[in-house]
């Protein structure tokens, strides 16, 4: 009989510790799991085929991984509310629903890319591009009818054709521009295999990506501050809002695909005018010693001393055997027309060594793909940012630290779909960071 009672124990134990569901009440999600459900965005069909237990488990455990990648994300220490701490603290406490309100994130992008992500949601077919050839403006091509559709379908305002409905017109060819300026394409105007895969894509595709942007907004503070700087990398720019508005935006150069710029949070602790450049370990070995190596006179032309372990002052680059260079060894490139930052640099604190700054090669700028950097953000226009923010620049060639005007937030995110002007605007997955 003792057996017996042992067996049935066994058995048992199992389902009185079972996690109690907390986000399901009565048939399916209750107030506090449903928020979460908007909040967590999960994929309708695999989130329909679970079990409510297999649900409840989802939502909690992908909060608490949202939860740690803003921990990452964030620069200084997270307030308790904004992680873990405050998670904890709404789940001893009862009231999850006061807490995961505080947690919508109040931005105005955030809600246009969820109402277009929701409107996707009631389309249920889509018009394919057929594959052929590449279709120049003013040519013809049987596929231009079924463009003409994918492009109605899509929210683009076209009228109709003056002429033949199969030829690629010049007011149907400025919309392929733009689209393809959008995302990242040569702006040609043409029907080639890049712009008939974007067109192509269904609903289904696109509210994939969309999740995945929408989910990172949850990094950001819930509530936007009165200003900030908001460094998009995927479109290579940068804007600074001032009291819920875009005060000024520009082009920016971001990371290579092999070096890319980190997304993350924090703060502008100050301007160096007229910076020196102490360049990093790594880009010493790949970039710096293999120009030296190729050219004898690259480093002392472009104003770089050497600094070793120990010895107080700079030396004079040829004085060095760069076959067996020292260990240990320090470049530092004065300020001046040739250095790697320009006039200005915008001092950040994080982890990275990443920061804003200035160039002093303005051309890249006029390329299509910039990501083209050792991982730091160049600016197309430093100094209207500097004014922006509220600094007057000094006179002259002397290096200076100015303190900053203000505690302004930077924020540099990975949006590669957005809305302008209230039409989805995609951009180049650079990283490849949406799978």
């Amino acid at each position: 009989m003792l057996r017996l009672f042992m067996v049935l124990l066994l058995f048992i134990a199992p389902l009185q510790a079972a996690e109690p569901l907390r986000w399901h009440g009565g048939n399916g999600l209750n107030e506090a799991g449903q928020l979460l459900h908007d909040l967590l965005l999960p994929e309708p069909r695999a989130f329909a085929a679970m079990s409510p237990a297999e649900r409840d488990a989802w939502l909690g455990r992908e909060w608490r991984r949202v939860l740690d990648e803003r921990a990452r994300f964030a620069q200084y220490r997270l307030p308790p509310e904004r992680g873990l701490a405050g998670f904890e603290q709404a789940l001893e406490g009862g009231d999850l629903v006061a807490y995961l309100r505080r947690q919508q994130p109040d931005y105005a992008g955030y809600r246009q890319l969820r109402q277009h992500y929701l409107a996707l949601a009631q389309v249920n077919h889509h018009t394919p591009l057929p594959p052929g050839p590449e279709v120049r403006p003013g040519e013809r091509d049987a596929s231009i009818p079924a463009l003409r559709q994918r492009l109605l379908e899509l929210g683009h305002a076209l009228p109709p054709p003056r002429g033949r409905a199969d030829a690629l017109d010049a007011t149907l060819s400025e919309v392929l521009k733009n689209l393809q300026q959008a995302h990242g394409l040569a702006a040609n105007g043409r029907l080639n295999d890049e712009t008939r895969a974007i067109l192509s894509r269904s609903p289904a595709e696109v509210r994939a990506e969309l999740r995945h942007n929408l989910r990172r907004w949850l990094l950001l503070p819930p509530t936007a501050p009165d200003r900030y700087v908001l460094v998009n990398i995927p479109a290579y720019r940068l804007t600074l809002v001032q009291n819920h508005q875009p005060a000024l935006s520009m082009r920016v150069i971001v990371g290579r695909p092999d070096w890319p710029t980190p997304a993350l949070s924090t703060y502008i602790d100050g301007l160096k005018v007229n910076p020196d450049w102490t360049p990093t370990a790594n880009i010493i070995r790949e970039d710096l010693l293999p120009a030296q190596r190729r050219d004898s006179g690259f480093l002392s032309r472009n104003g770089f001393s050497v600094w070793l372990p120990g010895e107080g002052s700079g030396q004079d680059p040829g004085t060095i055997d760069w076959l067996e260079p020292p260990p240990g060894l320090r470049l530092v490139q004065a300020p001046g027309p040739n250095n790697a930052l320009g006039k200005l640099k915008f001092e950040m604190h994080n982890r990275f060594d990443v920061y804003l700054h200035d160039t002093p090669d303005k051309r890249l700028f006029g390329e299509a793909d910039r990501a083209l950097s050792h991982g730091c953000v160049r600016l197309a226009e430093p100094e209207r940012l500097a004014a922006g923010l509220g600094w007057s620049l000094p006179p002259g060639s002397q290096t200076r630290i100015l303190p900053p005007p203000g505690r302004v937030p930077v924020y540099l995110v990975y949006f590669t779909a957005w809305v302008e002007q209230g039409r989805l605007v995609f951009a180049r997955d650079i990283y490849g960071k949406n799978v």
